[in-house]
């Protein structure tokens, strides 16, 4: 059951494909990465059945899915509405910052989205 419910949370830590009513996330290397990804996962998030709470605190989202999942690895790979190497590289540039995979700057800027 629990597994259940983090996996539908999980569905909006992609952001190539949401809820037809939640906009797209755009790509990591865009200046409006770090708004459109929190605005996309919190919507997704929230039309999954969540309440609103528990979708906008990304940090608390990620520890959830973490503490479900163990590694961002295996969420990803869990997850089906984008690539796992998409949905990594959106994590990871939206807390840490830096470069995705591709070496794309994260934001335009390098800095996280916290």
């Amino acid at each position: 059951m629990i597994k259940r419910i983090f996996a539908t949370v999980l569905c909006l830590l992609s952001s190539s494909v949401f809820a037809l009513a939640c906009s797209k996330a755009v790509p990591t290397d865009n200046p409006h990465f770090c708004a459109s990804f929190k605005t996309a996962a919190t919507c997704y998030c929230i039309s999954s059945g969540l309440p609103a709470g528990m979708c906008q605190d990304m940090d608390a989202l990620y520890n959830r899915m973490i503490g479900v999942f163990t590694t961002l690895e295996k969420a990803c790979l869990f997850q089906k509405y984008t690539s796992p190497q998409d949905c990594m590289n959106n994590w990871n540039c939206y807390r840490f910052g830096g470069k995705d995979s591709t070496g794309k700057l994260c934001s335009s800027t390098q800095k996280p989205c916290k």
